[in-house]
């Protein structure tokens, strides 16, 4: 880690100063970021295709993927953008390199706390969201240990005692504008691949056949759109796709809130000025 090149200022932001900062971050790193997506992308939408196209498997199931599919691409982002933040370059053989088969134990944990979230989430929801704000800065931690083991590193409990509410607020807006984001762009990517490709995802092939609505089923159109969007196997597909190419911007802005909470919490920015002084000086 190079103190005299951090790449973000070191100060408190807010949830919407954190999403500005996540997608500058996208713009900038956009080419190891979309390789990230790729990885990931790639594989799961043509498993969601396949099963929803030949064995009638429904939304749910992307649902599914999305949630399984997140966790080791939420891995690969922290991983490149801990040290990018403080001045290294964010590459794919980079990563790699900085933690070797620490990586490969990194994603292991990350799906094995999936799995536990998915239980605590069937739980009234509230013990999973839980568990995913009280253990969702372990990626983070692992990555900023391995670049400068002689930071000052607080337990996660004392980190986050007092913050947990706040984290909870913070994730819920975080959801809500990768929620909005995701709407707006599925229709973007529509509108685009209906007018410039001819490959229509949503609104140019929900046309209902006129025999399939009648005056004695008014109800008919709906349930004809409900099993559009439950079960067509491209907008599926799209869905999933989309949402997996916003899902960065939201990672992203987690991670800047890890890194609010230790120059709040911490006094982060002073420790390392005083590092960056203390270099300075030691050759005197």
């Amino acid at each position: 880690m190079r103190f005299d090149q951090v790449a973000i200022p070191l100060v408190p932001r807010n949830t919407s100063n954190c999403l500005d900062l996540a997608v500058c971050f996208v713009r900038q790193n956009f080419a190891p970021l979309a390789w990230c997506w790729a990885m990931v992308a790639f594989p799961a939408c043509a498993f969601v295709y396949l099963m929803v196209d030949r064995f009638e498997s429904t939304v749910v199931l992307a649902a599914i993927v999305f949630f399984v599919a997140t966790s080791p691409l939420g891995v690969m982002i922290t991983v490149g953008a801990a040290p990018s933040a403080f001045g290294e370059p964010f590459t794919i053989r980079g990563m790699r390199a900085r933690l070797g088969w620490g990586l490969a134990a990194l994603l292991l944990r990350g799906l094995a706390l999936r799995c536990l979230v998915a239980l605590g989430l069937c739980l009234f929801v509230f013990p999973g969201w839980y568990l995913a704000i009280r253990n969702g800065f372990f990626a983070e931690q692992t990555a900023l240990s391995n670049l400068a083991g002689h930071l000052h590193d607080r337990r996660t409990n004392e980190l986050l005692k007092g913050e947990i509410g706040d984290l909870f607020a913070r994730s819920a807006g975080i959801c809500l504008f990768c929620a909005l984001l995701w709407f707006v762009m599925l229709f973007t990517f529509d509108f685009a691949s209906s007018h410039l490709l001819g490959l229509p995802i949503l609104f140019e092939r929900l046309k209902v056949d006129q025999a399939y609505l009648n005056e004695h089923d008014p109800f008919a159109g709906l349930r004809y759109f409900m099993k559009f969007i439950w079960s067509d196997p491209v907008l599926v597909t799209a869905a999933l796709a989309v949402a997996l190419l916003v899902y960065p911007v939201g990672r992203l802005a987690w991670f800047f809130c890890y890194i609010d909470a230790r120059v709040r919490r911490d006094c982060w920015d002073m420790e390392l000025q005083i590092i960056q002084e203390a270099e300075r000086l030691e050759p005197a």
